[in-house]
């Protein structure tokens, strides 16, 4: 209860920004996009950037370009390392390119018909426990992704659909889709949601091609197997000599057998149902309640109920009630998805998050979420999961940002926050697989120029990845 009691202060205690969540990949304009007038909003940046431990300086124009309902962003930017040499692995393909389109949209949320390709933050089908605020943001800029996003209705039909990266097709990716129908029985709405990841091991990344992802890559940037040969035969007469090499750092441990993942394919595949009632609607109250339930297929099922959301006035919040049987994790499709398709075990071998389902035993407990939005002056948003059973190892996940934009009277423009760790036994007790952290600051140096600071850590695969930015931006 502590941990839920921290996650609803979070949310209840502060200010918010007209319910503009943390993007932790990318710096739209401070405003709205295009400003609300119709016309292009350009944001030029200058600064440094540290990705995978090394030092970039970067040179960016990021453009908003509105016409009618369509919009697109654009990232287009350069690299330079420590030497003057320009990072010409991000432009020096067609994929590349294509991936400087950050989003490309048709009207927006809430429109009858609304489509974004690109950049996909918070994805939630339904009411979440499938997919709840998935992400294929997580690694950006180390990983861009560019994926799809509709949603919409059409009498009373609805839907929403998603494919987390075009480029995954032919795996096929992580895609999904739900489609809900009203009932017109005192507003009773229902709803089904299927979605499949093709090939969990897409996630793995792996830049130069050789079937060794980076993580276990003996030899970036050449071919693993082909090295470990020559090597071994070239040593093939003095193994001691091969030993004392290996044992003073002088060359990897080339006598192990490598592992190829080109090729490997592991599919997971989970369908849903959920229904929804209204109990009040009007001003400045509304409450529904809901009820879900999924299945994974092969492994386990799980349901929720009862869900209760409400909204009052500037503030949105829901608790629910949840069973899961053996071999089923809720949200299982989440934030950090993408860091967990595939996870490296005792530092050899990587298995696919479906697999981690095998040995889980029953679970019981709650899921809340609170959201406050205050004019221009701040937000919180925070939402916590507490399961507990006989054999459901790391119970607790909890995810909380917060938003401040102080009085006009200082430089500081805005303060922004977010932290999340999922599956743990106990919050906070030290870095596991999937926390997220990281803090934005914005500072105004004169009119339509800012300076930006962010600082984001990501662990996964029993390392923390470190990505600094700190750029001037100006917008114009």
């Amino acid at each position: 209860m502590k941990g839920f009691a921290a996650a609803v202060l979070l949310a209840i205690t502060a200010a918010a920004l007209a319910q503009e969540p943390i993007d932790p990949a990318f710096d739209p304009p401070l405003g709205q996009p295009g400003g609300g007038t119709g016309r292009v909003r350009w944001n030029g940046t200058v600064g440094m950037v540290i990705i995978n431990g090394k030092i970039y300086q970067q040179f960016g124009l990021r453009p908003d370009i509105p016409f009618g309902k369509f919009g697109i962003g654009l990232d287009l930017t350069a690299r330079f390392d420590e030497n003057g040499n320009f990072k010409d692995d991000e432009w020096n393909d067609g994929r590349d390119y294509l991936e400087k389109l950050y989003y490309l949209r048709y009207g927006l949320p809430g429109d009858p018909f609304y489509l974004r390709v690109g950049a996909l933050d918070h994805v939630t089908l339904g009411y979440g426990l499938i997919m709840r605020r998935y992400s294929n943001t997580i690694q950006y800029p180390e990983v861009k992704r560019i994926g799809v996003y509709t949603e919409g209705s059409a009498g009373r039909v609805g839907w929403q659909a998603m494919l987390n990266s075009v480029v995954e097709l032919d795996e096929p990716g992580l895609m999904a889709a739900r489609l809900s129908y009203d009932t017109r029985l005192k507003g009773l709405t229902v709803g089904a949601t299927l979605a499949h990841d093709g090939n969990q091991f897409a996630g793995l990344v792996d830049d130069d091609k050789d079937g060794v992802p980076n993580r276990l890559d003996l030899f970036p940037g050449k071919n693993d197997f082909t090295l470990q040969r020559e090597i071994l035969d070239a040593f093939a007469s003095d193994p001691d000599l091969l030993d004392y090499m290996i044992g003073s750092g002088f060359l990897p441990d080339v006598r192990d057998s490598l592992r190829s993942y080109r090729g490997m394919k592991e599919s997971v595949t989970i369908l849903g149902a959920d229904a929804g009632l209204p109990l009040w609607k009007g001003r400045p109250l509304s409450v529904w309640t809901y009820a879900q339930v999924a299945k994974i297929v092969d492994y386990g099922w799980g349901w929720a109920f009862p869900g209760v959301r409400f909204v009052i006035g500037p503030l949105e919040a829901a608790a629910e009630y949840r069973q899961y049987e053996k071999q089923f994790r809720g949200d299982f499709f989440n934030f950090t998805y993408e860091i967990e398709r595939a996870q490296l075990y005792h530092d050899s071998l990587f298995i696919t998050k479906e697999k981690t389902l095998q040995n889980l035993g029953r679970a019981h407990g709650y899921y809340a979420d609170a959201m406050l939005s205050v004019g221009g002056f701040g937000y919180a948003f925070a939402w916590y999961e507490d399961m507990h059973g006989s054999n459901y190892p790391g119970g607790q996940t909890l995810y909380g940002e917060l938003g401040v934009t102080p009085p006009g009277v200082t430089r500081l423009q805005k303060v922004a926050g977010y932290y999340m760790q999922p599956n743990v036994r106990r919050l906070f007790t030290g870095l596991t697989d999937g926390t997220i952290y990281g803090a934005k600051l914005y500072f105004s140096l004169a009119g339509n120029v800012s300076l930006v600071y962010d600082h984001r850590i990501t662990y996964f695969n029993g390392e923390s990845n470190r990505t600094v930015r700190v750029e001037t931006m100006i917008t114009f």
